[in-house]
């Protein structure tokens, strides 16, 4: 009984924050804006010799309103129309697509078959809806909101709020967060942070976050609670060595019920990055994970396709990145990535090119590939080899 009064206390205040945002727009036209973007994305993926496809239809929309110099709301949403083997084949698919780790349920969700292998999903998700309070240097905001903690590039220890996959292809946005933030400014480049936020299974993540700038670096200090389990502290730092740019987070874990018996769990990143004058980019990036040395990897399927929290951004306990990409002309960029996964004998390997057709319309072709060798219950080793392309064509408006 209390599950179903929780679920139906969500569903009443989507229903009522929704139709309040609307009358809003409605009174003040305007005073709010709308861009976003429409892409068809067509995925191949190679998984045990065999091929998988499917085609993702996707639009995006965010509205912005300001009705005053005080108040600010957010609505933005992305449905998705995927059609493709994928769904029959990959085990857990279509009930990824259709759970919302957010502590409203605002992920709207059907699917079926068409045909023997063949399936279908539709699926719509309010990612962002919020309304911001500013007074003078002080900014509350309440609603699902990203909370980008994170310095690095590549891998985020500091993000305990958003954390997201480095393979994720057509997701530049990221998820949101059920939260409350308040955020004080203390001087002009620095500022204190509180944040809560409920997940789906009700579980509180709150942390407090003091940022300030110093000898040219954006230094950060934070520390709290991570989903009611672990006392997690945290540090890093963003600035220029020179001409590289230099970018690090750590992030120390210990479990609030074993807290005398444990050591608790280290996360460190750290990247480097340089622009030459031909604008060529070569970027660096490192981490360590205490986390990895407790996973069972399983399969590399089982992490991409996953869900993600900060603990288990790494698949070893070391992980080291390289990136270059170039603009081989105005309207056409080339670059390649890869990851190497030393306990693994493992890598990833990732070439993708974006063509602008015009300002608003361009293609892109990204490549994925991945190879690991995995301990087997028999006692002898298996190496997984695995393929992804995706060719996508995208609108912005």
């Amino acid at each position: 009984m209390k599950e179903k009064t929780s679920s139906g206390l969500k569903k009443l205040l989507l229903i009522i924050l929704l139709p309040l945002l609307g009358t809003l727009a409605l009174h003040a036209q305007n005073k709010w804006t709308m861009d976003g973007y429409l892409s068809d994305m067509q995925s191949f993926y190679q998984i045990d010799d065999s091929w998988l496809w499917e085609n993702t239809l996707q639009d995006r929309f965010s509205f912005m309103y300001y009705p005053n110099d005080w108040l600010t709301g957010n609505l933005q949403f992305r449905s998705r129309v995927i059609i493709g083997n994928t769904l029959q084949k990959i085990p857990y698919y279509s009930d990824a697509l259709g759970k919302d780790p957010g502590w409203l349920d605002m992920t709207f969700f059907s699917n079926g078959t068409l045909g023997e292998n063949t399936g279908y999903a539709l699926a719509s998700v309010i990612d962002r809806l919020w309304l911001q309070f500013t007074f003078d240097k002080l900014e509350i905001i309440a609603g699902r909101q990203r909370v980008n903690w994170g310095q690095t590039l590549v891998w985020n220890p500091n993000d305990i709020f958003n954390s997201y996959s480095y393979f994720e292809v057509d997701y530049p946005e990221r998820p949101g967060v059920d939260a409350i933030r308040i955020q004080y400014y203390t001087g002009n480049a620095s500022s204190i942070e509180l944040v809560t936020k409920i997940d789906s299974s009700n579980r509180v993540t709150a942390a407090a976050y003091y940022r300030l700038n110093t000898l040219g670096f954006d230094i950060q200090f934070l520390g709290g609670i991570y989903q009611q389990e672990d006392l997690v502290l945290g540090t890093g730092w963003s600035g220029s060595l020179g001409p590289v740019s230099f970018r690090s987070e750590w992030s120390y874990f210990r479990d609030l019920e074993l807290f005398a018996d444990t050591t608790g769990y280290l996360m460190a990143s750290a990247g480097f990055d340089y622009t030459f004058s031909s604008s060529l980019t070569i970027q660096l990036e490192g981490l360590y994970s205490g986390f990895a040395k407790e996973m069972d990897p399983g399969r590399f399927l089982q992490l991409y396709s996953g869900s993600l929290d900060v603990k288990n951004l790494a698949f070893t306990e070391w992980s080291f990145f390289a990136n270059i990409s170039y603009p081989i002309t105005p309207l056409f960029t080339g670059s390649f990535a890869c990851i190497w996964y030393p306990e693994l004998k493992g890598a990833y390997l990732g070439p993708s090119f974006e063509l602008s057709i015009k300002d608003n319309l361009a293609l892109s072709l990204i490549l994925q590939y991945f190879t690991a060798e995995y301990d087997m219950p028999s006692g002898t080793t298996s190496r997984e080899d695995n393929t992804f392309a995706f060719i996508r064509l995208k609108w912005n408006f």
